[in-house]
C-alpha cells in the first residue's frame, strides 16, 4: 500500500509541475468555446427538446450560467488528452525499469485515431439514438398524466451535454483498459475481482454527473456504462492479456540484464 501511495504521489507532483501548461490550455479552450454555446444550446433545442415541451429560465443569470458551463465542459474535454500524455509520461518514468510499456510511434498514432473515432461514437449514440429516445419517452410518460413539460434550460442542457460527455469518455474503455492490461498496470483478474466496487463507482460518477437528483436519469447513465464496463472486459480478453512482469525477457538474460525491484 505504501508502495503504491508513493507511485501515485510521484506521479501526481508530475502533473503539478505541468499545472500551468494545462490550466493554459484549458482556459484557452474555454475562452474559444464560450463563443460557439449560444448556437450550440440552440442545435440542442431543436434536437432533442420534444415537440410540445417549452425551455425556460428561472433566474437572470441562468442562460449565462449554463453556457459557461458548456464552456468549462468543452475545455475539459480539449484538456484532458493532454493530462492522458503527462499521465503516461509519469508512468513512464516511474515504471521504465519495473514495467516496460510496449509501445511505438505508430501503435501511438493508432492508439490516438482509434481514441478519437470511440469518442466520437459515445457521443453519437447517445445524441442521436439514447437521449432522444429517452427524453420523448419522459415527456410522453408525462403528457399521459395531463402535466405540461416545462424544463428548466439550465437543467436540460446540463442534462443532454454532461450525457452526451459521459457516454463519449465511456466508450474510451476498451482501449484504456487494454492498454493497462497489456502493459502489466492492471490485470484482468483484478478487474474481474472487484466489477462490484467498480459498480458502486459507476452510481457514484452517474449521481454526480446528473444535474437531478432523480434515480432514473442516474441508472440511464449508470446501466450502459456498466454494460459497456463488461463489454470491455470482453475485448481485453480476447485480445489477450500481457504481462510484462510474469515472464523473464530473454534478450536482457542473455546479455545478463537483471531488472531491479
Amino acid at each position: 500500500m505504501s508502495e503504491a501511495i508513493e507511485n501515485l504521489s510521484v506521479i501526481l507532483l508530475t502533473l503539478r509541475n505541468k499545472l500551468l501548461v494545462i490550466a493554459g490550455v484549458l482556459i484557452t479552450g474555454i475562452l474559444l468555446s464560450f463563443q460557439f454555446t449560444g448556437p450550440l444550446i440552440e442545435r440542442m433545442k431543436e434536437d432533442l427538446l420534444p415537440e410540445g415541451a417549452k425551455l425556460v429560465y428561472v433566474s437572470p443569470l441562468e442562460v449565462m450560467m449554463l453556457q459557461l458551463k458548456l464552456s468549462v465542459i468543452i475545455g475539459l474535454l480539449i484538456t484532458l488528452p493532454l493530462i492522458a500524455f503527462y499521465t503516461y509520461r509519469a508512468i513512464s518514468k516511474r515504471y521504465s525499469v519495473q514495467v516496460p510499456i510496449s509501445i511505438g510511434k505508430g501503435q501511438f498514432v493508432v492508439l490516438g485515431i482509434g481514441a478519437v473515432v470511440m469518442f466520437i461514437l459515445g457521443i453519437s449514440y447517445a445524441y442521436f439514438l439514447m437521449l432522444p429516445l429517452f427524453l420523448k419517452y419522459l415527456y410522453m410518460d408525462a403528457a399521459s398524466s395531463g402535466v405540461t413539460a416545462t424544463y428548466s434550460i439550465f437543467k436540460f442542457i446540463s442534462f443532454v451535454a454532461s450525457g452526451t460527455a459521459m457516454f463519449g469518455l465511456v466508450f474510451e474503455l476498451p482501449i484504456v483498459l487494454t492498454f493497462l492490461t497489456r502493459n502489466g498496470f492492471v490485470k484482468y483478474r483484478t478487474l474481474v475481482t472487484y466489477r462490484k466496487h467498480l459498480y458502486v463507482l459507476i452510481m457514484i460518477i452517474a449521481a454526480t454527473v446528473t444535474p437531478g437528483a432523480d434515480v432514473i436519469s442516474q441508472i440511464m447513465l449508470a446501466v450502459p456504462m456498466v454494460v459497456f464496463f463488461e463489454i470491455s472486459l470482453v475485448i481485453v480478453r480476447i485480445l489477450g492479456v500481457k504481462n510484462s512482469l510474469s515472464k523473464p525477457d530473454p534478450s536482457a538474460a542473455a546479455v545478463g540484464i537483471t531488472r531491479r525491484n
